[in-house]
């Protein structure tokens, strides 16, 4: 049962500690959950489970340390705070953590670092560092244009990589990435949709959505087109769909030139367009020819055959039937008729 701070009431801290758990690890307990205010790293929960000590923000991680890495663990009553200090010089102060809980985080992290974790635990600690660090070596490579599987065109920033990787299923790669130069966004390509990403300083900033990201993905089974119309040097990719239906041309002029997010018809801000200079189109023409037959393959209809069944074998009554018809047209002399009768019945 989860201890909670004396300043919660039950009911706000079972609210906490459903989105903590999100945070977690199967099987992982909660001790303790508190509340505390620090600005960096951003978090506002201290947590304490049989195998670690954390610092949450909703439910992320901003950090944590395993009961055998601590080293010492130091209370604050006047400023009210609480220091957990590692082995290896890693340390974390949690600021505004209530007095009356001091001695309660004392109390469980004193016994978490006298107490083995379950090995289930430990098991799965291992499990998710190796999965983490898989994840951070995919985004150095990617940010570096590592990108073995894929066909890459133009030039990729690195937070565009990183939410390429957003993009992906598990392990999966894109096969091809597209990104238009002067900022505008990126398109990525997969097996069964596409997304367009807006993302980055200059990117963000045209997407309006400064500091954040604008990101939009595509079934293939949904799309309905893929458009693209020029000028003599600027142009838009459209992806058409029954929600971005292409009523009204995406030119690179309507609306570019207002402020943004001021014209509903800035391809700047749409998040099913991605302007794209006519060079750059014509040097990947073949790229979108075959995303669009792709496009169109899964959009053909499936025609599923049922196999063939096996001829219903026939019922005793219709074989004494056609017994009966073979003795009445002579075929069959009446002892003949009675042998084969009697076969059947024996059957």
């Amino acid at each position: 049962m989860t201890q909670f701070s004396e300043k919660w009431k039950p009911e706000k801290g079972e609210k906490r500690l459903e989105t903590a758990r999100k945070a977690l690890l199967p099987g992982e307990d909660v001790w303790f959950l508190g509340a505390c205010n620090n600005l960096r790293p951003m978090a506002n929960e201290i947590a304490v489970t049989p195998l670690r000590v954390l610092a949450l923000s909703g439910p992320d991680i901003k950090f944590q340390a395993r009961h055998d890495e601590v080293a010492s663990v130091c209370t604050n009553g006047k400023k009210e705070t609480l220091e957990v200090t590692c082995n290896d010089g890693r340390s974390m102060l949690f600021k505004m953590v209530p007095r009356a809980d001091h001695a309660a985080l004392e109390h469980y992290i004193s016994y978490g670092r006298a107490t083995p974790p379950p090995q289930t635990l430990l098991d799965e600690f291992a499990a998710a560092r190796s999965a983490e660090a898989e994840g951070l070596a995919r985004v150095s490579a990617a940010a570096e244009g590592n990108w073995p599987h894929t066909r890459v065109k133009g030039k990729l920033s690195r937070k565009a990589s990183e939410a390429i990787l957003r993009q992906c299923h598990g392990a999966e790669q894109p096969w091809l990435i597209l990104t238009s130069s002067g900022g505008a966004g990126t398109l990525v390509a997969f097996d069964d949709r596409l997304a367009i990403i807006k993302t980055g300083g200059m990117t963000s900033l045209m997407a309006g959505s400064l500091g954040g990201e604008r990101a939009a993905t595509f079934h293939f089974v949904d799309i309905t087109g893929i458009e693209y119309n020029s000028g003599f040097v600027t142009g838009v990719l459209e992806v058409l769909t029954p929600s971005y239906s292409g009523g009204a041309n995406k030119d690179f002029w309507r609306g570019s030139n207002r402020s943004r997010n001021a014209d509903s018809n800035d391809p700047w801000t749409l998040s099913n367009c991605l302007p794209l200079p006519k060079s750059e189109y014509n040097a990947a023409i073949a790229d979108v020819q075959e995303l669009k037959a792709r496009i169109g393959r899964v959009k053909q209809p499936t025609i599923q055959v049922p196999a063939p069944q096996p001829p219903a074998s026939e019922g005793l009554a219709d074989q004494l039937q056609k017994l009966a018809a073979l003795r009445d047209s002579g075929v069959l002399s009446d002892e003949e008729f009675s042998s084969a009768k009697a076969r059947l019945l024996s059957q």
